[in-house]
Formats: structure tokens, sequence, C-alpha cells
């Protein structure tokens, strides 16, 4: 067995090529490459090239060749069902990826994580990562569990540009050189347009240009740049290449995409230019955030060694090279639900529930807040164990207990009762537990119709993980009219 294979497997799903362009694939590939040391990373995708096959499996443990399937045949939605269990993590990146398209995904259980940036369906991911800067949650409709992860402080980038975006920048040393990206597929071929304006403009500027293996105008570039020997093109560079090549050049011409915000990590005179509509969010947060001018043909300066610092610390701000650090943090969290297992409880567990009851947390936030003495605990719990209409369940993470859940039945109506142990607590654990334990609930009493739960109403975790599990406010309990009553109606 390999040490991949241990681990909690994500699939990534994303297509790219000379038509639709490379972005989606190679942001996906960014995050893969953040999370590849903790988890076992596949890439799906729809018939890729060998040059894609190879660029992939550079940074995923495996390959997933799907044929091709156009969005609106049916089974596109059911693409990935044979690969994925509750135990896998699915990463979504592509705007065919729908609401229909992610209940398919939950439906199997599974984690799931939408990369966004036009916010144009309901989501029901369990995260949204839109690194976009200046979008607000508002724009979002997302179900009551998904957590949004918004903003630069979550940019997909690669290991080398965030290396060198915690270093110190300076001015590059020799001549004045302008690194020009339009993308690595680039299928409106603006490179080639840009080329020509910025060599009309400022000829005696070298002009680093780059494309990737989808781009379909190679010969008519490289036809242009026979007579041009100060001026380079680069195909297919890896990241590390690519960012040295950025260390080099004091000023840049990119597209609002993910280049711009490699560029940026490394830091420098940026102007972009927006490629395609899906970029029109991040352009205009590039552009008023002032990590990056707008790209006309007349907007280049002969020189910027006055502007260099000034640029470089305001791009600083945003692009502080920890977002890998953030981002494993939530997948770690993520596949720590993911491995999360319902089991029922048994007499072993007497103890166990007898201290996690009488933690002085626990008591403060019940109805009852005196301590519990283990000889009433133990007629209690055995009692519950015997109980035809009580279903009692530890869930474990990774063997280890973690939780507890119980449903005291009444007719079609369950009273739900649930904590979270201390080691535990503050992982967003507590939504899970309930999705899990009534599920669980529903395959051994099916006649279950409606599902209660009381909360102190000071007890903010516990509110927001019954919101986040979908229930609703109640008309309060009689007995504790103080204390939020929560409602699920079964389907």
């Amino acid at each position: 067995m390999t040490e991949a294979s241990t681990k909690r497997r994500i699939i990534f799903r994303a297509d790219g090529n000379s038509r639709i362009g490379l972005g989606h694939v190679v942001r996906s590939l960014a995050l893969a490459g953040m999370l590849r040391d903790d988890f076992e990373c596949v890439f799906a995708i729809q018939e890729p090239d060998d040059a894609l096959k190879s660029q992939i499996l550079e940074t995923c443990h495996g390959l997933i060749t799907l044929p091709v399937c156009a969005p609106t045949e049916e089974r596109f939605n059911y693409e990935l069902a044979a690969y994925i269990s509750e135990e896998e993590m699915v990463v979504l990146d592509g705007y065919s990826f729908d609401t229909d398209y992610q209940q398919t995904i939950k439906a199997r259980g599974a984690q799931l994580i939408c990369i966004d940036d036009i916010h144009a369906y309901r989501f029901v991911a369990d995260v949204v990562l839109n690194q976009a800067g200046g979008v607000a949650p508002d724009n979002y409709s997302i179900a009551p569990y998904t957590k949004l992860l918004l903003g630069p402080e979550y940019a997909l980038l690669r290991a080398p540009f965030l290396k060198v975006a915690r270093q110190e920048r300076t001015l590059p040393n020799g001549n004045s050189k302008l690194l020009l990206n339009l993308g690595g597929a680039d299928p409106e071929n603006y490179t080639l347009r840009l080329a020509q304006e910025i060599a009309a403009l400022h000829k005696t500027t070298t002009i680093e240009i780059i494309v990737g293996s989808a781009y379909k105008h190679l010969p008519q570039l490289q036809s242009w740049l026979q007579d041009k020997p100060i001026y380079s093109l680069h195909q297919n560079l890896d990241a590390e290449q690519m960012c040295k090549l950025m260390q080099q050049c004091a000023i840049a011409v990119t597209s609002a995409s993910g280049v711009a915000y490699e560029y940026a990590a490394v830091g420098g005179k940026l102007f972009i230019l927006q490629t395609a509509d899906n970029q029109s969010g991040l352009y205009h947060f590039l552009i008023k955030s002032g990590i990056a001018q707008p790209y006309t043909m007349d907007a280049l300066p002969a020189a910027i060694d006055s502007e260099f610092e000034e640029l470089v610390t305001i791009q600083r701000r945003f692009f502080d090279g920890h977002s890998d650090e953030r981002l494993r943090t939530v997948f770690l969290q993520l596949s720590l639900r993911a491995g999360l297992i319902l089991r029922k409880a048994t007499i072993a567990d007497l103890q166990l529930v007898y201290d996690w009851n009488n933690d002085p947390e626990v008591r403060q936030r019940s109805f009852n807040p005196q301590p519990i003495l283990l000889e009433n605990h133990t007629r209690w719990f055995t009692a519950k164990l015997d109980d035809a209409t009580s279903k009692f369940y530890i869930a474990e993470a990774a063997g280890t207990p973690a939780a507890q859940i119980r449903f005291d039945i009444k007719a079609e109506k369950a009273t739900i009762s649930y904590l979270i142990s201390r080691d535990f607590r503050g992982k967003g654990l507590g939504h899970t537990v309930l999705q899990k334990g009534i599920a669980q609930l529903q395959k051994e009493v099916p006649q279950v119709k409606e599902v209660e739960g009381l909360v102190q109403q000071d007890n903010m975790a516990s509110v927001r993980a019954f919101e986040k599990a979908g229930f609703s406010y109640g008309t309060p309990d009689p007995n504790h009219p103080e204390a939020h009553r929560f409602v699920l109606e079964l389907l």
C-alpha cells in the first residue's frame, strides 16, 4: 500500500483545453499542491491531452479520465458517482457544476468544496472558495451549513509563489524586462496583439512572453518573433520556472486571472486585461485595491524605480504567503467530518458518557446545571440502553470517541440531545453530528416525521449547529419557554 492510499482521498474535478482555457485546472492544481502532503489527491477530467495529463500528474497522485459528456446530458450529473463514498472529499471547479450536480455528490455523503468566481446558482457545498476580493457573502445563495472562504487570504497560489511572497522583494537588476502572460490557452490570442502593441511603443523593452500547452496560435506568434531577438518565448513553464522569470521582471501585463495573483505575490508593476467574462470580479478588485492597473496601449511606464517599493508594499498586504496554511486547516476539519462514524452506545461507554456529561462546560449549558452522581448516571444510562424508544450513538473520528447523540422517540416525533467532547469542540463537528445522527435515525426508525431539540439561548455553538443542520425555529416548549426550540420535518 502506498503512502497516498492511507490518506483521505480528495477528488478534484475540473476541465480545460485550448477552447475553454486552463484556468480551472491550474487553480485546482494549485490547491492540490497545497494539500498533497496530507491527502491523496486525484484529478478527474474529461479526456485531457497528453501534455495536460503530465501536468496534472506532476502534482496529483492519480488521474481519472472521464468520457466526454455535455452538461446538458442527464448522465453528466452522475459522472463521479461511482468514485464517491461518504469517506471521499470532492472539489469542483467549473461553471457546469450547478446545484443539481452538487446535490448528487452530497447525496453520496461526501464533503464538497466548490471553487467559484461568478456566484451564478445556489450552492449546497460544505465550502465555497472565491479568492477574489471585494465579494460580499450576500452575493451567494447557499445552504445553511455552507462556509464561505472569500478573498485573497485564501489565494490559490502554487508553492514557489507562496514562498516568494514571504520574502523581501527588491527591484530586479539590469535591463528592464516586461512579462507578458495572457493565460495558458489564450483562445482569443491576446498574447500576439498585446505583444505587437507593446513592441511598437517600447522598442527597447525586453518582453518575456509565456504561453501554455493549450495555446493554439503558436505558429503565428513564432512567425512574428523571428526578427525580434530581444523578445523571448517561453512555453509550458512549471511553477518554479514561472516564479523565477517573474522575479526577473519589474513589470507584467497579464489577464485578470490566477496569473495576476501569482505576479502580485512576487511583486511589481502589474497591468491587467480582462480577457473573459468570468474575470470581471477579479479585475475590478485588483484595480480598486491598487494591486494592479488597467492595461492600455500607452499605460506602460518607461521606468518604475520610484514606485516599486510602494507597489510591493500594497501587494504584500493581500498576499502574505500563508493562504496554504489557512486552507489546509479548513480541509483537515472537513476531513474530520468526513471520517466521522456513528456506532451504537454500549455499556462499555458508561464512564465515557459520564465524564462527558459532567464536564463543567456541559453542565453550564444544561437545563439542570448540577453535577451528576455516578450512581444516578449508571441507572439512567443502563435504562436508556434498554429502552426501545431511545436511540443512543457515539460518534468517532479516526477511531476516537468525539461526540454523543441521543434520540428519545414518542410516536412520530424524536427529541434530540447531543454534545461534542472537549477535545473536538471548535472544529465544526456540531451540525455534522446532527446530520449523521438524523440519517441513522431515519434508517432505523423510518416512521419518525419530526425531530426537535432544545437549546439554551446563550449556547451559540449549539444554536449555530442546529441552524446549519437545517432546523427551523419552532414554538417554545412550555416547560422551557426561555430556550430555543428547533424543529426539523423529515421527508
